[in-house]
């Protein structure tokens, strides 16, 4: 079974031609830090933010109103 858990962290990009480390405006996987921006990306301890899958744990007819027939 696949985890509906989801880990985002900031980051802090190094700009190649400067040399400069910027922090993200938006939060990222590992993965997708990874993928992005390969090892110029450093994770910014303390910024964990954790979510879990829309879907997870439910189905789309739990979040429709019950309909009485008349």
């Amino acid at each position: 079974m696949a985890s509906d858990r989801i880990e985002l962290w900031f980051w802090e990009i190094k700009d190649e031609l400067t040399g400069k480390w910027r922090k993200t405006r938006y939060r990222m996987t590992v993965e997708d830090a990874r993928t992005r921006h390969g090892d110029n990306a450093r994770k910014i301890e303390g910024t964990l933010e954790v979510r879990s899958s829309a879907g997870a744990g439910f189905m789309l007819g739990h979040l429709q109103p019950d309909r009485k027939e008349k």
